[in-house]
Protein backbone atom coordinates (compact mmCIF):
# COMPACT_ATOMS: atom_id res chain seq x y z
CA UNK A 1 0.00 0.00 0.00
CA UNK A 2 1.71 3.87 -0.80
CA UNK A 3 2.03 5.50 1.76
CA UNK A 4 0.59 8.88 2.10
CA UNK A 5 3.56 12.01 1.80
CA UNK A 6 4.36 14.43 4.41
CA UNK A 7 5.41 17.62 4.69
CA UNK A 8 6.87 18.69 8.36
CA UNK A 9 6.21 22.12 9.46
CA UNK A 10 9.43 23.72 11.75
CA UNK A 11 12.90 22.03 11.54
CA UNK A 12 13.67 21.72 15.52
CA UNK A 13 12.71 19.63 17.66
CA UNK A 14 9.20 18.57 17.83
CA UNK A 15 9.64 18.48 13.34
CA UNK A 16 13.17 16.37 13.93
CA UNK A 17 11.48 14.02 16.71
CA UNK A 18 8.91 13.37 13.84
CA UNK A 19 11.44 12.82 11.17
CA UNK A 20 14.03 10.23 13.47
CA UNK A 21 10.75 8.67 14.73
CA UNK A 22 8.04 8.13 11.98
CA UNK A 23 8.36 4.32 11.71
CA UNK A 24 6.65 4.39 15.59
CA UNK A 25 3.93 5.61 14.82
CA UNK A 26 0.08 5.00 14.66
CA UNK A 27 -0.21 5.86 10.87
CA UNK A 28 2.18 5.36 7.97
CA UNK A 29 3.84 8.15 6.09
CA UNK A 30 6.65 9.06 3.68
CA UNK A 31 8.16 12.14 4.78
CA UNK A 32 9.49 14.51 1.41
CA UNK A 33 10.73 17.31 3.53
CA UNK A 34 11.06 20.23 6.10
CA UNK A 35 9.66 23.64 5.25
CA UNK A 36 11.26 26.30 7.62
CA UNK A 37 11.61 30.02 7.93
CA UNK A 38 15.19 29.66 8.79
CA UNK A 39 16.91 30.74 5.70
CA UNK A 40 20.24 29.40 7.27
CA UNK A 41 18.06 25.49 7.37
CA UNK A 42 17.44 25.86 3.94
CA UNK A 43 18.85 22.97 1.22
CA UNK A 44 20.34 21.19 4.32
CA UNK A 45 19.57 17.75 5.13
CA UNK A 46 18.20 17.65 9.00
CA UNK A 47 17.11 14.25 10.40
CA UNK A 48 17.41 12.91 6.90
CA UNK A 49 15.29 14.75 4.91
CA UNK A 50 15.83 18.15 2.89
CA UNK A 51 14.63 21.17 4.11
CA UNK A 52 12.81 22.56 1.13
CA UNK A 53 12.91 26.12 1.84
CA UNK A 54 10.62 28.64 3.55
CA UNK A 55 7.17 28.05 5.07
CA UNK A 56 5.54 30.11 2.32
CA UNK A 57 5.83 27.23 -0.12
CA UNK A 58 3.06 25.32 1.06
CA UNK A 59 0.73 27.40 -1.62
CA UNK A 60 3.33 25.45 -4.18
CA UNK A 61 2.00 22.43 -2.58
CA UNK A 62 -1.57 23.18 -2.46
CA UNK A 63 -4.30 20.89 -3.86
CA UNK A 64 -1.79 17.82 -3.92
CA UNK A 65 -2.70 15.04 -1.46
CA UNK A 66 0.16 15.98 0.94
CA UNK A 67 0.04 15.47 4.81
CA UNK A 68 1.15 18.31 7.10
CA UNK A 69 2.51 18.18 10.52
CA UNK A 70 2.95 21.31 12.62
CA UNK A 71 6.72 20.08 14.29
CA UNK A 72 6.52 23.15 16.81
CA UNK A 73 5.90 23.41 19.93
CA UNK A 74 5.02 27.00 20.73
CA UNK A 75 1.32 27.43 20.88
CA UNK A 76 1.02 31.12 19.45
CA UNK A 77 3.38 30.23 16.47
CA UNK A 78 1.30 26.89 15.90
CA UNK A 79 -1.94 29.17 15.75
CA UNK A 80 -0.55 31.69 13.54
CA UNK A 81 0.77 29.21 10.76
CA UNK A 82 -2.41 27.69 10.72
CA UNK A 83 -4.51 30.72 10.67
CA UNK A 84 -2.05 32.06 7.50
CA UNK A 85 -2.70 28.60 5.71
CA UNK A 86 -6.08 27.69 6.67
CA UNK A 87 -7.09 28.74 3.10
CA UNK A 88 -5.12 25.60 1.46
CA UNK A 89 -6.45 22.44 1.42
CA UNK A 90 -4.67 19.89 3.36
CA UNK A 91 -4.28 16.95 6.10
CA UNK A 92 -3.85 17.37 9.00
CA UNK A 93 -2.54 13.45 10.83
CA UNK A 94 -2.62 12.95 14.17
CA UNK A 95 0.95 11.77 15.67
CA UNK A 96 0.57 9.30 18.10
CA UNK A 97 3.32 7.48 19.74
CA UNK A 98 2.82 3.49 19.59
CA UNK A 99 4.41 3.77 23.09
CA UNK A 100 1.79 5.97 24.33
CA UNK A 101 -0.78 4.54 26.54
CA UNK A 102 -4.29 6.00 25.82
CA UNK A 103 -7.34 4.38 27.38
CA UNK A 104 -10.57 4.16 25.93
CA UNK A 105 -13.38 7.19 25.67
CA UNK A 106 -10.54 9.43 25.03
CA UNK A 107 -10.52 11.67 22.18
CA UNK A 108 -7.41 13.27 20.03
CA UNK A 109 -8.02 16.23 17.67
CA UNK A 110 -6.30 16.61 14.52
CA UNK A 111 -2.62 17.79 13.80
CA UNK A 112 -1.52 16.47 17.68
CA UNK A 113 1.48 14.88 18.95
CA UNK A 114 1.67 12.41 21.70
CA UNK A 115 5.26 11.48 22.37
CA UNK A 116 6.29 7.78 24.10
CA UNK A 117 5.82 7.38 27.23
CA UNK A 118 2.65 9.44 27.72
CA UNK A 119 -0.37 8.00 29.55
CA UNK A 120 -3.85 9.82 29.43
CA UNK A 121 -6.98 8.22 30.96
CA UNK A 122 -10.77 7.76 30.44
CA UNK A 123 -12.92 10.44 29.12
CA UNK A 124 -10.35 12.74 28.71
CA UNK A 125 -10.38 15.35 25.79
CA UNK A 126 -7.63 16.52 23.58
CA UNK A 127 -8.43 19.26 20.93
CA UNK A 128 -6.06 20.19 17.49
CA UNK A 129 -2.50 20.99 17.28
CA UNK A 130 -1.75 19.98 20.56
CA UNK A 131 2.04 18.41 21.72
CA UNK A 132 2.32 16.33 24.56
CA UNK A 133 5.79 15.51 25.32
CA UNK A 134 7.60 12.53 27.06
CA UNK A 135 6.09 10.71 30.59
CA UNK A 136 3.24 13.18 30.47
CA UNK A 137 0.46 11.67 32.62
CA UNK A 138 -2.79 13.41 31.93
CA UNK A 139 -5.59 12.49 34.57
CA UNK A 140 -9.24 10.93 33.43
CA UNK A 141 -11.93 13.83 32.45
CA UNK A 142 -9.50 16.66 31.58
CA UNK A 143 -9.55 18.63 28.73
CA UNK A 144 -6.50 20.32 26.51
CA UNK A 145 -7.41 23.10 24.22
CA UNK A 146 -5.84 24.10 20.35
CA UNK A 147 -2.16 24.71 19.75
CA UNK A 148 -1.45 24.02 23.78
CA UNK A 149 2.02 22.15 24.64
CA UNK A 150 2.87 20.21 27.28
CA UNK A 151 6.86 20.02 28.06
CA UNK A 152 8.08 16.67 29.29
CA UNK A 153 6.97 15.02 32.86
CA UNK A 154 3.76 17.41 33.03
CA UNK A 155 1.00 15.91 35.17
CA UNK A 156 -2.61 16.90 35.59
CA UNK A 157 -5.26 15.75 38.11
CA UNK A 158 -8.17 14.44 36.88
CA UNK A 159 -10.91 17.12 35.86
CA UNK A 160 -8.26 19.79 35.19
CA UNK A 161 -9.23 21.98 32.13
CA UNK A 162 -6.62 23.52 30.00
CA UNK A 163 -7.56 26.30 27.63
CA UNK A 164 -6.40 27.17 24.66
CA UNK A 165 -2.56 28.11 23.74
CA UNK A 166 -1.16 27.41 26.83
CA UNK A 167 2.22 26.33 27.52
CA UNK A 168 3.39 23.95 30.57
CA UNK A 169 6.85 23.69 31.55
CA UNK A 170 8.92 20.99 32.15
CA UNK A 171 7.50 18.90 35.20
CA UNK A 172 4.77 21.16 35.99
CA UNK A 173 1.76 20.11 37.74
CA UNK A 174 -1.91 20.45 38.43
CA UNK A 175 -4.74 19.61 41.21
CA UNK A 176 -7.66 18.30 40.40
CA UNK A 177 -10.40 20.26 39.25
CA UNK A 178 -7.71 22.98 38.23
CA UNK A 179 -8.82 25.13 34.92
CA UNK A 180 -5.86 27.11 33.19
CA UNK A 181 -7.41 29.70 30.95
CA UNK A 182 -6.36 30.68 27.06
CA UNK A 183 -2.80 31.94 26.68
CA UNK A 184 -1.46 31.21 30.00
CA UNK A 185 2.12 29.45 30.83
CA UNK A 186 2.90 27.43 33.70
CA UNK A 187 6.54 27.64 34.43
CA UNK A 188 8.82 24.53 35.01
CA UNK A 189 8.43 22.26 38.57
CA UNK A 190 5.47 24.88 39.50
CA UNK A 191 2.23 23.15 41.25
CA UNK A 192 -0.96 25.12 40.26
CA UNK A 193 -3.27 24.37 43.15
CA UNK A 194 -5.72 27.13 41.82
CA UNK A 195 -7.30 28.00 38.20
CA UNK A 196 -4.79 30.26 36.18
CA UNK A 197 -6.39 33.82 34.83
CA UNK A 198 -6.17 34.09 30.95
CA UNK A 199 -2.47 34.91 29.44
CA UNK A 200 -1.34 34.97 33.21
CA UNK A 201 2.70 33.48 33.51
CA UNK A 202 2.68 31.44 37.05
CA UNK A 203 5.80 29.93 38.65
CA UNK A 204 6.81 27.90 42.16
CA UNK A 205 5.23 25.66 44.56
CA UNK A 206 2.24 26.66 45.84
CA UNK A 207 2.04 28.10 41.59
CA UNK A 208 1.92 32.03 42.10
CA UNK A 209 1.62 34.98 39.14
CA UNK A 210 4.95 36.23 38.64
Amino acid sequence: MEKQKLLIIGAGSVGKFIAYNIENFTQSFEIIGFLDDDITKHNQIIAGFPVLGSVEKLNDFSGKEIALVLGIAFPKVKKDLFEKYLHLSFDFPSFISKNAWISNEVSVGKGSIIYPGVSINYETSIADFVVINMNCAIGHNCSIGKFSSLSPSVSLGGNTQIGNNVELGIGASTLQTVVVEDDAKVGGKAMVVKNVAKSTVVIGIPAKVK
